[in-house]
């Protein structure tokens, strides 16, 4: 039995005749204490001298179990010379592991003397980050103030701007007076400015939507497009600049006059009452921008129910309106009443008796939301 001890503590020894720790990346306290440990050697003496010790103990035992053997033989002097010599190393081997133990005591006192500097660090470096997180959280509040306090004086700058040009156009103070008392009216026109900014930018974004036109007259839709919203005008100069034939009802005397300076005849009608008188079949295509997401939901039912018996077939009708997303223009917007979803915006389409309907995902022309568009053709 003892031979196989022997046997044990060599093989121990062989295996352990050079150093091998194994270290793992995300373990920083294990890294910390191989640091220590890699220098000193300290897990190679642990196990070369647990093989030692097993060696002699077996040794010390074979001793022990030929001793008698051995007894009354001129072999016994050496033997108990041995066993003395095998007691010797014995003690070393003591003396040698409470060095060792001292030795690793200290190291480990160091490892923990470094792992509170580390904790510590760590408590100042969360308490800098929550700080961080404090400041960044009032330069957000201050920024929100700011962007409503620039967005009112915009609106502010809009409803001045409009009130001017119709004094240096000759208008009657009064008179200019008269219609900003009408505050609905005058607000549809300064509302466009405060959303949708320059008017160019708008002429631009909304100039995408031509191809739509073109291929519904190349399907057969060659009648004028129908314009329910026409705001500033953006999108009749862009139907101007095409060479496309167009028509649009406002009953917003501010609206109408504005477009007519721009060379723009805007029918005296309420846009729905508009588009309910014209000839079924007679239009290539039915426009809307900001205005779908103002209308009640039994309205704007009745908008797709309209369009499609106005539309001829082919005819496409396009509806943009903020997407669901577009928190700041729902802020904004004094007569937008909610965000329409684009399952409900094709359920409608659908049930008006559409042909086809996608809604796309655009850009806003100011750059700041995303828009949806409603293309359902007949």
């Amino acid at each position: 039995m003892s031979a196989d001890r022997v046997a044990t503590a060599l093989a121990r020894l062989d295996e352990h005749r050079e150093l091998h720790l194994p270290l793992r990346k995300s373990d920083l306290l294990g890294r910390l204490a191989m640091r220590f440990l890699w220098k000193r050697q300290v897990k190679w003496q642990i196990e070369a001298n647990l093989a030692v010790r097993d060696a002699l103990d077996a040794v010390h035992q074979l001793l022990r179990e030929h001793q008698d053997q051995l007894a009354g033989t001129r072999d016994l002097v050496s033997t108990q010379q041995l066993a003395h010599e095998v007691d010797q190393l014995r003690r070393h081997d003591q003396t040698m592991t409470a060095g060792l133990n001292q030795r690793l005591y200290s190291g480990l006192g160091r490892l923990e003397s470094e792992l509170g500097e580390l904790r510590l660090r760590q408590a100042e470096t969360e308490e800098a980050g929550h700080d961080t997180d404090q400041r960044l959280k009032a330069l957000e509040a201050q920024a929100a103030a700011s962007a409503s306090a620039t967005a009112d004086v915009r609106l502010r700058h809009a409803q001045l701007d409009l009130a001017l040009d119709r004094v240096r156009a000759g208008a009657a103070v009064e008179d200019v007076a008269a219609d900003v008392a009408d505050r609905e009216s005058f607000l549809e026109l300064a509302v466009s400015e405060l959303l949708d900014g320059p008017a160019d930018r708008v002429r631009e974004a909304r100039r995408s939507h031509l191809p739509l036109i073109t291929a519904a007259r190349d399907a057969g839709a060659t009648g004028p497009v129908f314009d329910v919203a026409a705001g500033r005008g953006e999108w009749l100069e862009v139907l101007r600049a095409a060479g496309l034939p167009y028509a649009a009802a406002s009953d917003n005397a501010l609206v109408r006059r504005h477009c007519a300076k721009l060379g723009f005849d805007v029918t005296a009608q309420n846009a729905l009452a508009a588009l309910a008188g014209q000839p079924a079949r007679s239009l290539g295509a039915v426009t809307a921008f900001r205005f779908a997401e103002r209308l009640a939901p039994d309205t704007l039912a009745r908008f797709t129910d309209l369009a499609a018996a106005a539309l001829q077939p082919g005819g496409v009708l396009l509806v943009e309106t903020p997407g669901p997303d577009a928190a700041a223009d729902f802020r904004l917007d004094p007569f937008a009443r909610k965000p329409l979803d684009p399952v409900y915006l094709r359920f409608l389409a659908d049930s008006a008796g559409f042909a086809e309907v996608e809604v796309r995902v655009s850009e806003a022309a100011h750059g700041l939301d995303e828009r949806l568009c409603l293309v359902a053709r007949r």
